[in-house]
């Protein structure tokens, strides 16, 4: 079988296209917060991220909303052994399922790859949370292909990235189950802009001794990926990577740790700088998610953002003082957005909350400087 081109009648807007405008370093959510309680978790985001409101993944309330399980809804040949909180595809895919995948995919019909409410129980609550104000932004989420890929195993625990068949049915659903999320998220929130965040922590691992990832496989799933989204997308890595890499992609935001990684990302200055004079726009994830944000003030934080913008800035100049692409800290600051390092889903639902609350101090913050 010779499976559609995921990119097919698609096109892919910039930001100048969309109404929604810069982000003035807006406050934004990252993946997991540690409640059962979805409602709790929908309120924390609307109170302190309502620019860019978000639905949050709770992995403590259910195996299902595990980041690696939560998108696998309608993968041909997997299966769930509940007990073990286990989840793998067979070795060999049956027939049926890949064909009923297929006929799907033919289709080019979002809605035959919901998330359902068992997966993502946020998810329908935040249609009402919508209802009631318009953000100028809307985010939704998947991982990766890469992280999925190494994440998820055969029956005989070989990582799905490596095996053609399964690689590519992975990039299919992933990129399915995005854009059912623009089709709610556009009918719930017509005037925001949307943006899909695609996580991949497994990028940190780019170059290990310890983890095989050929880029060979690796990066053209990415790009296929983001290729095939019809918005603003952007790459969330909680760590160290080859950023000059990432910048290269088809991607919109680059969402990086610069709580503790900022030095890395900004090793690629130059890369970076490029993508920002392109029209990219940056995510800090400046407020570190532990213990640490009880002590940080939004000075602390915002000043370590600023230092970091100042430091892009600097990697524009050429030998002669010129500045190349005229990048200024005020520019960066106003295609940037401001986060925690990572998601919050494995702290305690107070630490959680101080994060998120240090996160909008430090919008607050930096945008007084603006």
């Amino acid at each position: 079988m010779t499976m559609p081109s995921p990119t097919r009648g698609l096109s892919k807007p910039t930001l100048a296209t969309t109404p929604a405008g810069r982000p003035r370093c807006a406050a934004m959510a990252v993946g997991s917060v540690p409640y059962s309680d979805p409602q709790d978790a929908v309120d924390l985001v609307m109170r302190f991220t309502p620019e860019i409101p978000t639905w949050p993944q709770l992995p403590r309330r259910d195996f299902h909303e595990n980041m690696y399980v939560q998108f696998t809804e309608g993968f041909p040949g997997l299966r769930l052994d509940e007990d073990r909180e286990r989840v793998y595809v067979l070795d060999e895919l049956p027939i049926d399922e890949l064909t009923a995948f297929f006929e799907a995919l033919e289709s080019d019909d979002p809605t035959r790859f919901a998330i359902s409410p068992g997966y993502a129980a946020t998810i329908p609550l935040l249609e009402r949370s919508l209802a009631r104000t318009r953000p100028p932004f809307v985010k939704g989420q998947v991982t990766g292909p890469v992280s999925f890929g190494l994440g998820l195993t055969r029956e005989d625990r070989r990582a799905l990235l490596y095996d053609d068949t399964l690689r590519d049915v992975a990039v299919h659903l992933i990129v399915m189950k995005a854009r059912w999320q623009l089709g709610v998220l556009a009918a719930w929130a017509p005037a925001s802009t949307p943006l899909i965040m695609v996580d991949e922590p497994s990028l940190t691992q780019m170059g290990s001794a310890f983890v095989s990832i050929p880029e060979h496989l690796a990066l053209p799933a990415l790009e296929r990926c983001l290729r095939a989204l019809p918005c603003l997308a952007g790459i969330h890595v909680c760590g160290g990577t080859d950023w000059s890499m990432i910048a290269s992609l088809p991607v919109d935001v680059l969402n990086f740790d610069a709580a503790d990684h900022l030095d890395s990302f900004l090793a690629h200055g130059e890369a970076v700088g490029a993508f920002l004079r392109d029209g990219g726009l940056l995510a800090w994830g400046a407020v570190p998610n532990d213990a640490r944000a009880y002590g940080q003030t939004a000075e602390e934080t915002g000043a370590r953002v600023v230092r970091g913008a100042e430091a892009l800035a600097a990697a524009g100049l050429s030998e002669s003082g010129r500045v190349d692409g005229l990048l200024d800290v005020s520019d960066i600051l106003e295609a940037s957005f401001v986060s925690p390092a990572c998601g919050t889903g494995a702290l305690t639902p107070e630490l959680a909350e101080r994060c998120f609350a240090l996160t909008a101090q430090t919008s607050a913050w930096l945008r007084a400087r603006l």
